[in-house]
């Protein structure tokens, strides 16, 4: 494991640590869509602050592999762009209940949502063959989307 990464499990575990904490200023009661955007939308920051601090670093240390070309998306992407229409879906049509969120909720959600995060972080999904792979450098894969 890079260092990288220990230091974003530590930021995971701060943060979910920071929900605990900051649990009086959250709601007391969550509906299942809104928990669903919420967790897909701190997929996608943490996506992109991971995406952001890759492209800074890029910037000092040019990457040794040229970019490559393929008819791919990052799982942590889709995961989350999936998870915010979803869950705008369930907000906009006020389908699903709602759950009792308390202290330790709210930390266990931002733990879980985050966790998740990192586990998908170095996956791809790709179109042409249809399947899921391991890419710990798909930050210069090239997407090229080719309908026919």
């Amino acid at each position: 494991m890079s260092i990288a990464e220990r230091v974003e499990l530590g930021l995971i575990v701060a943060v979910a640590a920071a929900f605990s904490v900051g649990a009086d200023a959250l709601p007391e009661r969550m509906a299942v869509g809104n928990l669903l955007l919420e967790a897909s939308a701190l997929i996608l920051l943490q996506s992109l602050l991971r995406d952001l601090w890759l492209l800074a670093k890029a910037r000092h240390n040019p990457p040794p592999n040229p970019p490559r070309t393929g008819q791919c998306m990052c799982v942590e992407s889709t995961v989350g762009i999936t998870g915010v229409v979803a869950g705008l879906i369930l907000v906009t049509c006020r389908i699903g209940t709602t759950l009792p969120m308390g202290r330790w909720s709210w930390g266990a959600f931002a733990l879980v949502s985050l966790g998740m995060g990192f586990l998908m972080k170095d996956y791809v999904a790709e179109f042409k063959p249809l399947r899921i792979r391991r890419d710990k450098d798909h930050v210069n894969i090239i997407v090229r989307w080719k309908l026919w």
